[in-house]
């Protein structure tokens, strides 16, 4: 690994100490090198916003390590305080200081404040360099947090962290500031963490992403291979989107709440417990004698996504926005031909 960079060794933590099989993170590993933006992915309440108290140092870890650029700064014996290490941070709502300037917010890091060098630089970077007068409250969402990025950046930082730093921005400019923020990071050969639940957001911009559930990451992967292929049941329901179907084998086959799957594919002498499908591979139609009903709806642009309960599981299907179906109109629902899926436990591609 090359010597900036971030490495988390065998992390755990817990608030309540006496409680030890109640890991709030449990074995956690990973590792940032220079100029790499990792996503940190996974619902409210999964760990996220614990590891990234752990790496800004506002909490102890239990048990492991972290390193930051060749040097340990946190472990369950010594811990380097925050305003040591380095790190930069940027805050959802933004967190800069009201009554400075922007120029102000910018170099209120910095030890050498006779030196404007790095500052002029990111601010030309950031596009606010004709702003520097102005204060905190006459920007706009979008520039708000680009001087949160720059001042972050400013004391010659080369790692940041980002939590959830476009989720209060409108979708504009949402999609224009996350598009920038890699080359900004590039821009001053620094390496990032950025903390978020919108799967989208991170495989967009991320070099790599680490998919968490409940204190554990489940994968650590480049967006591409996260979507070819999905480690676990999770990754595969929360990264693609995917219907977790239980099924049970019968002779060479598996049964299914869509009916029975045969497959030249499926590999032979495996006990397979779940199957993932993408609502798209699932066709819906209208039917007075069909055994699934449309529990809820939802309009997206160019298709519609139904919720439909069947034999006492709940699936997604996308469909075309002409197939216009109802909340409580009966249906059937079939696979579509070659459709692809993932078989677990083993997470086995097949098409079905």
């Amino acid at each position: 690994m090359k010597k900036e960079g971030l490495i988390i060794d065998d992390l755990h933590h817990k608030y309540n100490k006496q409680n030890f099989s109640n890991w709030i993170l449990n074995a956690i590993n990973l590792e940032i090198e220079t100029g790499e933006l990792l996503g940190l992915l996974g619902p409210s309440g999964c760990g996220k916003t614990t590891l990234l108290r752990l790496i800004a140092g506002f909490e102890y870890p239990s048990k492991g390590k972290i390193i930051l650029n060749e040097k340990e700064i946190s472990s369950s014996k010594r811990i380097l305080t925050p305003e040591k290490r380095n790190i930069g941070m940027v805050f959802q709502d933004y967190a800069l200081f009201p009554h400075l300037t922007v120029l102000e917010n910018v170099m209120f890091g910095l030890k050498n404040k006779n030196d404007r060098s790095r500052v002029d630089y990111l601010l030309n970077i950031v596009g606010l360099e004709s702003f520097l007068s102005r204060y905190p409250h006459e920007l706009s969402g979008g520039q708000k947090q680009r001087l949160a990025i720059a001042r972050a950046l400013a004391p010659g930082t080369n790692f940041i962290l980002l939590d959830e730093p476009f989720c209060s921005l409108d979708m504009h400019v949402k999609l224009k500031l996350r598009s920038e923020l890699p080359n900004i990071l590039r821009s001053c050969n620094a390496s990032g963490l950025m903390v978020t639940h919108d799967p989208e957001e991170a495989m967009s911009i991320c070099d790599k992403v680490a998919v968490m559930k409940e204190g554990k990451i489940h994968q650590i992967d480049k967006p591409i291979n996260l979507l070819e292929n999905p480690k676990t049941l999770f990754v595969s329901n929360f990264i693609l989107g995917n219907n977790i179907l239980n099924i049970k084998k019968e002779d060479n086959s598996y049964l299914s709440c869509l009916g029975k799957i045969t497959t030249s594919d499926l590999v032979a002498n495996k006990n397979f417990e779940f199957l993932s499908i993408s609502p798209k591979f699932i066709s819906i139609n209208r039917s007075s004698n069909g055994n699934a009903v449309v529990i809820s709806k939802e309009f997206l642009g160019e298709y519609f996504i139904y919720k439909v309960s069947i034999n006492g599981e709940n699936l997604r299907v996308r469909t075309n926005i002409n197939n216009l179906l109802n909340i409580g109109d009966k249906c059937t629902l079939t696979t579509n031909k070659n459709s692809l899926v993932y078989l677990y436990p083993g997470a086995h591609k097949v098409y079905i």
